[in-house]
């Protein structure tokens, strides 16, 4: 064995004794004939001395060392070391292997581009931050794990190399060398396995799925992912799903990020996250909401607000509990249309102030409030954009941690570019049993090609579908399936497939379904995203061990990377440029 002990283990309790330690050389010191090492493992760190002797060490080098463990002086303790208190005096060494010049030092000071730290990926996995995030995303999956083993579930594996079913992101796809001309696709998810597991009556299903996305980059996203993936069988309602899911997501978070959350969880309808957030993922460690003053406001004698109000819009203003300056406010009047008035003293300022009544003077003394005007969507989503950039730029969080369910979302959405009505989430959903005429309505306006009508309409059918909400970052998203096969091919001939489509996409769903499918529903959580919100990351990137750049480059493989024309050749592919 190349150590008798790690460097984490050496401490005051091992005194007097000979150890044998291996590691990374991460520190070097000389003084006088004396000098000083650091070595480095996983547990780790702890100094070596070397009297009157000067090994032929350089940084990164891999080591072992014997020794006899002795307290350092009062005046040579590091509180900042687990093994502050003590040092290894070296008695004999051997250098394991070699290291040329470092391009950065493995610590977690360092200021290194994020693209130099991915190329040079190994040595940024040494860094203690980048080793703490990794032992820490092993803890919750194996918490995760032991969790749902616990309740039943079994952890059951599908397909990675499987059908292209598109699911609105695009597919990565993979040539068949036997198949020529034919393709796999990587799984965006095992959606549709863990609906046909269920038919299979395997009853309770998770999985820590790899799952893959062809996607535009940002810092909570990659195209390949993990997730936890969860399905039941004899579910009916949300409540049935969230009641399983929300004690393991609470007690991850207490547990490793010491969350405080409690149970339940606040649930919100989707109608009422945007109404009062304009977000349907609305960071709730901020209290401020926005109002509805459409009433206090019709006839106040403002134009541009009569005008709105005069084709069905709605007036919503936000109180923000501090005053703003005026060029604060003029920075935000660049990127937003708003009135508003700043109350201060009792006395109100700004292009609002003169059509404020003395009771809303009085309520929001001390308070900056804005006023918008409008209607539909994309002005609630405006709303929601002005909520976060207020709360970011002027307010501090009330609390560290918030989360809360957002369900009853809208099972269609209107495609303004494509003309067209598509899923908002997965067609797989499950409508409310109750919303089920408008599902008439909305087909007999498809026939009619009534634009508006399947504007309005599809805002009315909602989906048994639950997202999960922390901190206002979407860490998960499920729903209660349609297990019914006549309901689910006509939810597919509504978004635009035909029969044949549907059989040539999801006929093994279909049949599945039509060979006695329980009622079911699951959840998918981001794995990455809770990890990295745990650690206190704010990009996946560095809980992920090998990521991919922003550009969707793998720099330490340096991938995607052309491929030999035999290979093309045999897959019976030829690249056109």
């Amino acid at each position: 064995m190349h150590r008798t002990h790690t460097c984490g283990d050496i401490d005051v309790s091992l005194v007097n004794s000979k150890v044998l330690v291996s590691g990374w050389v991460v520190s070097i010191r000389e003084m006088g004939k004396v000098n000083f090492i650091i070595l480095r493992d996983r547990y780790g760190e702890v100094q070596v001395v070397f009297e009157n002797k000067k090994p032929d060490f350089s940084l990164g080098y891999v080591v072992k060392v014997e020794g006899t463990v002795k307290k350092r002086p009062p005046e040579g303790v590091n509180p900042r070391m687990k093994s502050g208190e003590v040092e290894i005096y070296a008695e004999s060494w051997e250098i394991l292997n070699k290291s040329r010049p470092l391009p950065f030092l493995p610590e977690d000071d360092i200021d290194v581009f994020e693209e130099t730290r991915l190329k040079h990926r190994i040595v940024d996995l040494r860094r203690p931050k980048m080793q703490r995030n990794f032992i820490l995303r092993h803890e919750i999956i194996l918490f995760i794990r032991n969790y749902m083993s616990s309740l039943g579930f079994l952890e059951l594996e599908t397909p990675i190399l499987t059908k292209s079913t598109p699911e609105g992101a695009r597919d990565f796809i993979v040539p068949s060398r036997i198949h020529k001309g034919k393709f796999y696709a990587l799984p965006q998810s095992p959606q549709l396995y863990k609906q046909i597991l269920m038919a299979a009556g395997f009853d309770k299903y998770f999985q820590i799925a790899r799952c893959f996305r062809d996607e535009d980059l940002r810092a909570d996203r990659q195209p390949e992912f993990t997730q936890l993936d969860v399905e039941m069988s004899f579910v009916s309602d949300i409540e049935d799903i969230l009641k399983t899911i929300e004690p393991l997501i609470i007690e991850i978070f207490n547990r490793f990020a010491n969350a405080n959350l409690s149970s339940p969880l606040p649930r919100l309808s989707y109608l009422e996250c945007m109404d009062m957030y304009g977000s349907d993922k609305p960071d709730l460690r901020y209290s401020i909401r926005f109002l509805d003053w459409t009433e206090r406001f019709k006839g106040r004698g403002i134009n541009i607000v009569d005008r709105v109000l005069e084709n069905g819009g709605k007036v919503k203003v936000l109180r923000v509990p501090v005053k703003l300056s005026r060029g604060q406010i003029d920075k935000l009047l660049d990127d937003y249309k708003f009135m508003f008035a700043r109350i201060e003293n009792g006395k109100p300022s700004g292009n609002l102030a003169k059509f404020l009544n003395e009771e809303e003077i009085r309520e929001n003394e001390g308070n900056t409030i804005f006023l918008f005007a409008g209607k539909g969507l994309n002005f609630l989503e405006t709303l929601g954009d002005f909520r976060d950039r207020i709360c970011k730029e002027f307010l501090k969080p009330e609390r560290e941690w918030s989360a809360l369910w957002v369900k009853d979302f809208p099972l269609f959405q209107w495609n303004e570019e494509e003309k067209r009505i598509e899923p908002a989430h997965h067609i797989f959903t499950s409508p409310y049993e109750e919303d089920m005429i408008y599902i008439k309505r909305l087909k007999e306006s498809l026939v009619e090609q009534d634009e508006e009508g399947l504007k309005e309409i599809s805002l009315k059918i909602r989906g048994k579908q639950y997202d999960l909400v922390i901190n206002g970052v979407e860490l998960g998203s499920g729903s209660i399936r349609v297990h019914n096969p006549e309901l689910q091919k006509e939810l597919l001939r509504i978004i635009g497939l035909s029969d044949e489509q549907i059989q040539e996409r999801f006929g093994f769903l279909i049949n599945s379904l039509e060979m006695g499918a329980p009622p079911h529903g699951g959840i998918a959580l981001g794995i990455d995203r809770i990890v990295a919100m745990c650690a206190g990351e704010n990009s996946i990137r560095e809980v992920i061990l090998f990521p991919k750049s922003t550009s969707g480059m793998a720099l330490f493989e340096n991938a995607p990377s052309e491929v030999d024309k035999s290979q093309l050749d045999e897959l019976g592919i030829c690249i056109k440029t």
